[in-house]
């Protein structure tokens, strides 16, 4: 026989989404509780990969326009909210026709 519960609705919505955007959610929920004297931690467990977690983290906080301080010592992932942007990692110099490349 079926068996009837009440459930929240949070629950409940986040149950038929899909396993991407489900995880994508949780992470702007907790997000949306970090306060400026609040930082969040993640403890990673050995199936995780740091990279993607963090990736994560940063796709949730563009999506809920705020900046996040990220970082890591061994197993766990520190974050909160800093009112600095997110610093620019220098790129490689573009080669252009006049650069030093193959001869023709």
């Amino acid at each position: 026989m079926a068996q009837f519960s009440i459930i929240p609705l949070e629950e409940a919505q986040r149950s038929v989404m899909p396993p991407r955007r489900a995880t994508s959610e949780q992470s702007r929920q907790y997000l949306r509780q970090l306060e400026p004297e609040v930082a969040g931690r993640i403890e990673l467990g050995s199936e995780d990969k740091p990279i993607t977690e963090r990736a994560r983290l940063k796709s949730a906080a563009r999506a809920e326009g705020v900046n996040l301080q990220i970082q890591r010592s061994g197993n766990t992932i520190v974050f909160w909210i800093s009112e600095e942007g997110p610093t620019e990692r220098a790129k490689p110099a573009a080669r252009g026709k006049g650069g030093a490349g193959r001869g023709k």
